[in-house]
């Protein structure tokens, strides 16, 4: 869909799934992390996120929520915790529609989506480097990855998947472009 959109060329075997503690990461610019939530990371997985962060790695945080219904942390201050132990000198902060990433290829006029779980109020939330250029986008209490593969399913509404079309492609063009 990329290069459908957008002219950019990519392939289907463009990506690969890698461990954090493998020096491969550093092979790619953008890195998908999926339920960041229910992260546990060891000494070397930190070092490595440090490193891809400080090297201009882009990161998208997808599929983590509120965890009220849970009896351990709060998703959001898991991932929090481990970007404090990997980047100590950056902080997450909370980004509305005005933030250039939503303008990047589309021109996204509005942020409130319906999640495909639960009754949750979707946010974004961001990590700039010291210039403020983004290197993480968190999409808390939202899940983008699970409406992409309801695009190939084809037994959901369209509008929620066609909106994380959008913010996909406005992520990969913002990361690559900045």
């Amino acid at each position: 869909m990329i290069h459908e959109l957008t002219g950019v060329r990519v392939t289907r075997d463009s990506y690969k799934i890698v461990q954090l503690d493998s020096s491969e990461i550093f092979k790619y610019p953008f890195l998908y992390l999926s339920e960041p939530g229910f992260m546990i990371l060891n000494d070397k997985e930190i070092s490595n996120l440090g490193e891809y962060i400080r090297r201009g790695g882009f990161i998208m945080a997808d599929d983590f929520r509120t965890a009220a219904y849970l009896h351990g942390p709060e998703e959001l201050e898991v991932l929090r915790y481990y970007l404090k132990r990997a980047v100590p000198e950056r902080e997450l902060v909370r980004l509305d529609i005005h933030h250039p990433i939503f303008h990047s290829f589309f021109d996204i006029d509005r942020l409130d989506m319906t999640p495909p779980y639960g009754e949750f109020v979707p946010q974004f939330w961001g990590m700039p480097h010291e210039h403020g250029r983004l290197q993480l986008i968190a999409n808390y209490n939202n899940d983008i990855g699970d409406f992409w593969k309801y695009l190939d399913h084809g037994d959901k509404p369209l509008k929620d998947s066609a909106q994380a079309t959008r913010l996909g492609v406005d992520y990969i063009v913002y990361a690559m472009t900045h």
